[in-house]
């Protein structure tokens, strides 16, 4: 499926282009139709929930929940040691031998293509968040061999690893999505820096949606993702 692409971003994070996105994500022990099964099935349950007789950002909700479920499901049915991770209520799943979480958050309209930048998170982030993110930094510059101390503090195993967002965006048409690997988060609480960012080809939306707006006094991370539009 072609990708909608503008002008390259102006600093260097690593693209993964989706021809290339499942050979990269087996290497992480996921797949390009795990990815997309568990985002389908979230828009699915959205889908069944926005109707009036619900509060208005629980299709958001809702999709967050059934997207993370999913993708719980689809790595913990493959029996290769992956578990649900919950420390201080933020939740992903990891896999403790491969040194890898996977957390589901929303993204803007730069999420899932090559854009003049890089997507940004739609609400602003909490402190397990920057924990995870400062976590990822360190990680990755002890990968590049720096002169820099091991991570020395006693940690939960699902938080002793890198945290990786399976970033979700939706319009009235297609869903884009990409799995990425945030390595800074800026003074105003937003993702500022991916050192890598592997795409996914886009899926059809159950119908006109529109990202939750962020919630700027929220430290908390549950992850609405999208609600219909009014």
């Amino acid at each position: 499926m072609s990708q909608h692409r503008e002008h390259s971003p102006a600093h260097h994070s690593k693209i993964i282009r989706p021809h290339e996105a499942d050979a990269r994500l087996s290497e992480m022990g996921l797949s390009v139709a795990k990815v997309r099964t568990s985002v389908t099935t979230g828009d699915d349950a959205r889908r069944r929930v926005s109707v009036k007789f619900y509060p208005r950002n629980f299709p958001g909700v809702t999709m967050w929940a059934e997207t993370l479920a999913s993708l719980r499901r689809e790595l913990l049915k493959t029996r290769q040691g992956w578990r649900i991770g919950q420390t201080g209520n933020y939740e992903t799943v990891y896999s403790a031998q491969r040194n890898l979480a996977f957390a589901v958050v929303a993204g803007d309209k730069y999420t899932g293509i090559e854009g003049s930048r890089d997507p940004r998170l739609t609400r602003r982030r909490g402190p397990k968040t920057k924990e995870r993110i400062e976590r990822n930094a360190a990680y990755e510059q002890l990968a590049l061999k720096l002169d820099l101390p091991l991570l020395s503090e006693e940690i939960p195993a699902d938080e002793a690893c890198s945290t990786w967002f399976l970033v979700v965006y939706a319009d009235e048409d297609y869903i884009r999505m990409e799995v990425s690997l945030p390595v800074d988060i800026r003074k105003d609480g937003l993702v500022g820096e991916w050192v890598e960012r592997i795409i996914i080809d886009p899926v059809p939306s159950s119908g006109a949606v529109a990202p939750i707006e962020p919630d700027e006094d929220s430290d908390d991370d549950g992850e609405p993702l999208v609600t219909r539009t009014a």
